[in-house]
């Protein structure tokens, strides 16, 4: 025996899918944290990084600004200086800045002059052609008469270090010799070391050629230029680096209290709602069970709503059950006897009457009277049944003043429900909106979320309604279309930012040609985008999770073609006459994947038939849907 308190098969899908929307909204709302944690996280990335390059900048120009001065002096002197002239201005040079390992003088190319000469003796004496790796690289900076950072750099005397490279010169042609700074690598690194330490970022720096390819790392982990750290160059005179900058410190993670408390609350909710489609389930059964034994006394006794009337072949009424005295408005047992056009407005249209009624499954409407003369709609059914070895007339009128009501009421309804929605939404929405800008007062976190999503789910229902109106607005032939020079690829790379940030887990991407990067085109900008971010939902609605929407802009003739793509399933061939079609959808059962109206590709391809072109499908290849707009092109229109 079947339980009568089991859940329906409907009961159960909608159980699973709101638990479903739970745990979706759950994870996405997690996700959300996520990227905010990691936002804040790059926020600090972003201050440590600038501050980190503006110290080592400020640190290593300061020994080129000391040997520009050197370099100043030896011209200023045309390149007579004495020993004891080095002696005391090269000590007091290296004393000015903090990672000076020590300052050279070599005319001609020669190191003559160096200080401190402690530990750097073998450095005396010194000439840069003899140096087989260094000297191409010398000799360039002479060639181009630029000073130049160079390094890291194996010394002769030990160690490695920076160095800095002026070539000095006399006039214009006069090549003197070099002036030579090194820099201490240790020093700098140390203090690059207590800089990140105290910012609690990792650090790692790389040479970086002209065409921007990166090269050796010098400095901290190398792994850092291959994740997801912040990026970032480092001017130097006649050097260019690249630093690498990650935070040490770990993003806060509130995902366990937001699951505990989304999953907490869901729980309670998908319990409540049990039980009220249970006890509904329950009421349900009794109102059967009640309504079967109405009926069973009802056809005992007689009396059912619509007046039953068996007349002879001539009209004679013969019977009539209890309803029909009721309905026409007279006592019990007056109706044998009469004919039973008397009870018609019209008596003279009763052949007509007989002629359309000719089948038993036609209804014919006309008009009732009453026996105080007052007339109301009626539908009459007719047919003939054998009694008693005679044909009789069996007529089944029913009264249709509340059906007719009921109409009334529903036209006036679907004509007033857009405009009467619109103003409470409208309300509703800029509360919304208010509460989440702040200005009702600080939210928490949560609230804040909640609040959003409220915002999202109003704005959802705005468009619902706004489509309704432009049907309205497209059928009365009022909507109002401004056309305009618009620049076409900043009003698409719009609607993909706002496509990414509603759906994070697709892969967005523009394709669009160099010529045709400034392209303009005659449309209402509004409208448009409106019409591309239909579609550009569609395209992420029916993309599998990962897959990639990609939109197109082209040449197309003397048309400018953009393009929609997804790697979905693509729409099947037999529906694609109908894509176009007001309320037409592929699967329109209520038990649907994707919701929708069905009017989003009629409205689209109307409002672009506006602006003077045209709208199609095709299969994308190698599976999906492809969505194209077709624009008039004018290459004389200029951007407003």
């Amino acid at each position: 025996m079947k339980n009568k308190f089991l859940l329906s098969f409907w009961q159960w899908t909608l159980l699973l899918t709101l638990l479903l929307c739970t745990v979706f909204a759950t994870e996405t709302l997690v996700q959300n944290e996520h990227q905010y944690a990691r936002s804040l996280q790059f926020r600090h990335e972003i201050a440590s990084a600038g501050q980190l390059r503006a110290l080592i900048e400020s640190e290593l120009n300061i020994p080129l600004y000391l040997t520009l001065g050197l370099t100043a002096h030896i011209q200023a002197n045309n390149g007579k200086i004495s020993e004891t002239e080095m002696q005391m201005l090269l000590p007091e040079l290296a004393h000015q800045a903090r990672h000076i390992r020590n300052i050279g003088v070599a005319p001609d190319n020669r190191l003559s002059y160096l200080y401190p000469l402690k530990g750097n003796e073998q450095a005396i004496g010194l000439y840069y052609p003899d140096l087989t790796e260094q000297w191409p690289e010398i000799a360039a900076i002479i060639a181009q008469r630029e000073a130049r950072l160079v390094g890291p750099i194996d010394l002769i005397q030990g160690g490695t270090a920076f160095i800095y490279r002026i070539p000095v010169y006399l006039g214009a042609d006069n090549y003197w010799g070099i002036v030579s700074t090194v820099v201490d690598i240790g020093s700098v690194w140390n203090m690059l070391e207590t800089q990140t330490a105290e910012q609690e970022v990792q650090v790692a720096i790389r040479n970086l050629s002209e065409l921007g390819h990166g090269g050796t790392v010098f400095y901290g982990d190398r792994s850092l230029f291959y994740d997801d750290s912040l990026l970032l160059s480092i001017s130097l005179r006649g050097a260019l680096w690249q630093m690498a900058v990650r935070s040490v410190a770990k993003p806060r993670d509130n995902s366990g209290e937001i699951r505990l408390a989304a999953y907490s609350a869901s729980l309670l909710l998908l319990t409540l709602l049990t039980w009220l489609l249970i006890s509904r389930q329950h009421l349900r059964n009794s109102v059967s069970a009640h309504q079967q034994s109405k009926l069973y006394l009802r056809n005992m006794m007689d009396n059912v709503t619509d007046a039953i009337i068996t007349t002879t072949q001539d009209g004679i009424i013969e019977q009539v059950n209890l309803s029909c005295y009721p309905m026409f408005g007279y006592s019990a047992n007056t109706l044998p006897g009469m004919h039973w056009s008397e009870l018609l407005a019209e008596p003279h249209r009763l052949d007509e009457l007989y002629s359309t009624t000719s089948s038993a499954k036609t209804e014919y409407e006309t008009q009732g009277r009453r026996r105080d003369d007052s007339l109301f709609p009626m539908a009459v059914n007719r047919s003939h049944i054998r009694l008693q070895q005679q044909t009789k007339q069996l007529l089944v009128l029913r009264d249709l003043s509340d059906r007719h009501q009921t109409e009334q009421l529903k036209q006036q309804f679907i004509s007033t429900v857009s405009h009467e929605l619109r103003t409470p939404l409208t309300s509703i929405n800029g509360v919304l909106g208010l509460a989440v800008s702040g200005a009702l007062g600080e939210l928490s976190g949560s609230q804040l979320r909640m609040l959003q999503l409220a915002q999202t789910n109003c704005q959802q229902l705005t468009a619902l309604v706004n489509d309704l109106l432009n049907v309205e607005r497209i059928a009365s032939g009022t909507l109002s279309v401004q056309l305009r020079a618009v620049e076409l690829q900043p009003l698409i790379s719009h609607c993909l930012e706002q496509v990414r940030l509603l759906h994070p887990g697709i892969k967005l991407q523009l394709n669009c040609p160099p010529e045709l990067q400034s392209v303009v085109v005659n449309a209402d900008a509004a409208h448009l985008q409106h019409v591309l971010q239909h579609l550009l939902g569609n395209a992420v609605k029916f993309s599998p999770a990962g897959g990639l929407v990609s939109i197109s802009i082209n040449r197309h003739g003397e048309q400018v073609r953009i393009q929609v793509e997804d790697e979905g399933e693509g729409v099947a061939e037999h529906f694609v006459p109908q894509l176009f079609s007001r309320f037409s959808q592929a699967d329109s059962s209520d038990t649907r994947t994707h919701a929708g109206t069905g009017l989003g590709l009629a409205i689209s391809r109307s409002l672009v038939s506006q602006m003077q072109g045209s709208m199609g499908y095709k299969p994308a290849q190698p599976h999906g849907s492809c969505f194209y707009i077709d624009l008039p092109y004018n290459a004389t229109l200029q951007p407003q």
